[in-house]
């Protein structure tokens, strides 16, 4: 059991990783903005602003904080939105990634 009170049932492990995330609803116009708190191979967990709704589908980008690794590609769908209890306008994501890596990076020669 962890220290929130119910016992994890993941297959694959989570990192901790903060780092900036663009996203947009798919069918919709306008970018949002995050930041990510934890990272699986199967799910994100993110803050933002902007208010989704379980079972939005969006594209994402996660920018590393530093130049050594390309950006992060991905569409995910979400499954829990909570409103942050101290800020009323932030909120806490988390989504199921649905396909990854979507574009083609080239690294230079």
């Amino acid at each position: 059991m962890n220290n929130h009170g119910y016992e994890e049932q993941r297959n694959f492990p989570k990192m901790k990783i903060k780092t900036n995330v663009t996203y947009k609803v798919k069918h919709s116009n306008g970018h949002h903005h995050g930041t990510t708190g934890d990272l699986s191979a199967s799910g994100l967990y993110m803050q933002t602003d902007f208010q989704l709704k379980e079972g939005d589908e969006i594209e994402l980008v996660l920018t590393p904080n530093n130049d050594q690794l390309p950006p992060y590609v991905a569409e995910g769908k979400v499954v829990r939105m909570t409103k942050d209890e101290n800020e009323p306008n932030q909120f806490h994501v988390s989504l199921i990634l649905t396909d990854q890596n979507m574009l083609t990076v080239k690294y230079p020669d």
